[in-house]
C-alpha cells in the first residue's frame, strides 16, 4: 500500500491549522475587553445617606494610646502640639503588616473642641507622628487617602467629617463606647469626628458601544482587590447601564462576587467572566463564557420557601412568617452594629404599627450574645442567627440590611436606612 498521498498534503494542513489557530485567537480576542478603572471612589449607601460611623475620642493624658484590645506608647509627637487640647482615636485600616494596631491606625486630633480641628494621622502605623507628611486641617468634610503598605499605588478611603450630635444622644452615645474603651477618658460625643468609608471604586465604561459600570468593593480595608472567599472579602460587580450613585447602593451591590475566574455576569445577552482585575483596581478585563450567573436572592424574587432557622432551635419558612397579609421585614444586623441600634427605634416603630411583622437576623453573633441583647433592648419579634446558607442566597454585605416582603413572599426591597422602609410602607 503506498502512503506517498498522505505525505504529501502534511504542509497544507500545518497551513490550515495555523489559518485556524489564528481564526480561533482572533474569535477569543475579539470577545476580551480591557477596561481602565476610574479613580471614583463612593459610599456603599450612596452620597445622599446620612448613615456614618463615629470615630469617638479620648484625652491624650499620658505618652500611651489604648483600643479596644491593645495599649502601645507614642515613640514621638509633634514638636509643636499642645497635648492638652489634643484627642485621639482609631479608624481601621488592614493595609498596613507592622502597624502598632492590629487593622487600625491611630490619629491624633488637636484642638478638638474648635470648628477647625487639626488631625495628624499615623499613615504607617508606627506611632511616630513626624514621619506622616502635612497634618490636615478639618472644616467641614475631608477625603483621607491611605496607602497599601506593599503597593503604593493601592489606597483606601475615608471622608472624615463633624459629629453632628444632639443633646438628647450625647450622654448615651458617650457611655455606649466608654464601656468599650475602659483604660480611656472619653471626651464629649459631640467632639467626635464621623467616617464614611469609600469603599467602593466605581467606573463608567461602554462594553461594544453599551454602558456599563463596573463596581469594585475593597471589603477587606486595605486599598488592594483581591479574590478571598470569605464574606468580608473583595468582590467585583459588573451591571449593565450607568448607575446612579447618590442612591443606596447595598441593594445592587449585593450582586457582588469574590473576585476570580468563576464570577460571572450577565451583560446584553452575553454571559462575561472577570478574566482579569489588577490588585490595585487599575484595570478590569472581561472576556465572554458559556459559565452561568451566580445564584443570589434578587427583587420581585419569591422567597417564601426559605427556611430560617430561629434561636429557639426551630425552624421555620418565610411563609410561616407571613401573617395576616402582612408584609415582612428581614432585619439584619448584630449586637455589635452601631448603625443597627442608632435605627432600632425606627423597627420598633414599624413593628408596633401591627401592619408588619419583623424577624431579626444576627451576624457575628452568639445565642449567648443575643439573648442578652434581647433583653436589654426589648425585642419583640422572632430572632435568628445567620447561617451560611442565609450568607449565600441573600449576599449580605453591611450591617444594617433590611428586607421588606410582599405579604405574597417575593422580595420588594432592600436597604439599609430604616427610614425609607418606613416611608415606602406608608406610601
Amino acid at each position: 500500500m503506498n502512503y506517498s498521498f498522505s505525505t504529501s498534503i502534511v504542509p497544507y494542513m500545518r497551513v490550515i491549522n495555523i489559518i485556524l489557530i489564528f481564526f480561533v485567537s482572533s474569535q477569543f480576542l475579539a470577545q476580551e475587553m480591557s477596561f481602565d478603572i476610574d479613580e471614583h471612589h463612593i459610599d456603599p449607601f450612596g452620597k445622599n445617606s446620612d448613615l456614618v460611623g463615629f470615630i469617638p475620642l479620648f484625652e491624650l493624658s499620658s505618652d500611651y494610646l489604648h483600643s479596644k484590645n491593645q495599649s502601645n506608647q507614642i515613640v514621638r509627637l509633634p514638636a509643636s502640639i499642645d497635648k492638652v487640647k489634643t484627642a485621639y482615636g482609631f479608624i481601621s485600616f488592614s493595609g498596613l503588616k507592622n502597624s502598632m494596631f492590629n487593622k487600625e491606625i491611630a490619629l491624633l486630633v488637636e484642638h478638638y473642641t474648635s470648628s477647625d480641628p487639626v488631625i495628624y494621622l499615623d499613615r504607617n502605623g508606627n506611632l511616630d507622628f513626624n514621619d506622616d507628611g502635612l497634618p490636615l486641617t478639618l472644616h467641614d468634610e475631608l477625603i483621607v487617602q491611605l496607602a497599601n503598605e506593599d503597593d503604593s499605588s493601592a489606597y483606601y478611603h475615608y471622608q472624615i467629617g463633624r459629629s453632628k450630635i444632639t443633646d438628647a444622644n450625647e450622654a448615651q452615645l458617650r457611655n455606649r463606647y466608654a464601656s468599650k474603651f475602659p483604660q480611656n477618658a472619653i471626651v464629649s460625643a459631640k467632639n467626635w469626628l464621623t467616617s464614611r468609608r469609600l469603599s467602593v471604586r466605581v467606573s463608567n465604561d461602554m462594553l461594544e458601544e453599551k454602558p456599563i459600570t463596573i463596581f469594585l468593593l475593597d471589603n477587606s480595608v486595605d486599598g488592594l482587590f483581591t479574590f478571598q472567599t470569605d464574606e468580608y472579602g473583595d468582590r467585583i460587580l459588573v451591571v449593565e447601564g450607568e448607575i446612579d450613585e447618590n442612591q443606596d447602593l447595598t441593594s445592587i451591590l449585593r450582586q457582588a462576587q469574590p473576585i476570580d475566574h468563576n464570577a460571572v455576569f450577565e451583560l446584553y445577552g452575553n454571559n462575561y467572566f472577570i478574566k482579569h482585575a489588577s490588585r490595585n483596581g487599575n484595570e478590569v478585563i472581561l472576556a465572554v463564557t458559556s459559565q452561568k450567573t451566580g445564584r443570589v436572592f434578587k427583587d420581585g424574587e419569591d422567597i417564601s420557601d426559605f427556611a430560617i432557622p430561629l434561636l429557639d432551635g426551630k425552624t421555620t419558612a418565610i411563609k410561616d412568617l407571613l401573617q395576616n397579609k402582612k408584609y415582612l421585614l428581614i432585619d439584619v444586623g448584630g449586637t455589635w452594629c452601631g448603625g443597627c441600634i442608632k435605627q432600632e427605634p425606627t423597627i420598633k416603630r414599624i413593628y408596633e404599627s401591627g401592619q408588619v411583622g419583623v424577624v431579626g437576623l444576627f451576624d457575628h453573633d452568639t445565642p449567648k450574645s443575643v439573648r442578652k441583647y434581647i433583653v436589654a433592648h426589648d425585642i419583640k419579634w422572632p430572632v435568628a442567627l445567620v447561617d451560611a446558607t442565609f450568607k449565600t442566597r441573600f449576599n449580605i454585605t453591611s450591617f444594617p440590611t433590611y428586607i421588606l416582603v410582599t405579604p405574597q413572599g417575593k422580595i420588594i426591597l432592600f436597604d439599609s436606612n430604616s427610614e425609607a422602609i418606613e416611608k415606602y410602607l406608608s406610601d
